[in-house]
């Protein structure tokens, strides 16, 4: 490395240590690039990015090791956006869903990469994100919308539901009541309902068995 490269510190956060190395072990090779910290959740992600010199996040959308649901999947993301807008943020996900890459591409994070593609490619989208205007998405889930008949540029058009609404029907299809939702997400249960029949309302869906197929097919669940 010469005197004038400028080092790129990047911060890793996912909850499967094995995801940890590989991704380690590609930036390693990178010139100029350095890991500055490896976590596993949400909390130790905002607390890294709080106290030292980052310059770049990768993070996965969901940890399940992340007890406070305030710091997990959009609100993990809105907040580091919110807090440290500055750092371009690559969003690692197995999510299918169009309306939580929507969502992601309204926040205004560098890329959305999926779990699919080879560490190698999640290297280079992350090179291109330091410099990005506009947020870049990785061949996979490309190949996905167009299967769906959508395209990149659809993900910045409205999508049917509100993040809101898609944070209720993913804790609904990992098996939560509404009731135990609203205490999760610090609503009222009469709230929760009327989100969750929006969203039914909104995916043309009219039984709980579809919601969760449809969380499954979408990767929300």
């Amino acid at each position: 490395m010469n005197g004038t490269m400028r080092t790129v510190r990047v911060v890793l956060a996912d909850d499967h240590p094995i995801v940890l190395l590989a991704l380690s072990d590609q930036f390693s090779k990178l010139p100029g690039y350095v890991i500055g910290a490896m976590v596993s959740s949400g909390a130790e992600l905002i607390r890294v990015v709080d106290a030292e010199p980052v310059d770049l996040i990768i993070t996965d959308l969901v940890m399940q090791g992340d007890e406070d649901v305030e710091l997990d999947g959009l609100r993990l993301v809105s907040r580091l956006r919110r807090s440290h807008p500055q750092i371009p943020i690559v969003v690692v996900t197995m999510m299918t869903s169009g309306d939580m890459f929507h969502e992601l591409c309204k926040l205004g994070v560098a890329a959305i990469v999926s779990k699919e593609e080879p560490p190698s490619e999640l290297a280079q989208i992350s090179i291109r994100a330091l410099v990005a205007k506009e947020t870049i998405v990785s061949p996979k889930i490309q190949l996905r919308l167009a299967r769906e008949g959508s395209t990149t540029k659809d993900l910045a058009r409205e999508q049917p539901l509100s993040p809101r609404e898609l944070e209720v029907v993913r804790l609904f299809a990992q098996g939560l009541s509404v009731t135990e939702i609203a205490r999760t997400l610090s609503r009222s249960v009469p709230t929760v309902a009327t989100q969750k029949r929006s969203a039914m309302r909104k995916l043309h869906i009219e039984n709980h068995v579809d919601l969760v197929k449809y969380a499954v097919r979408t990767g929300l669940a």
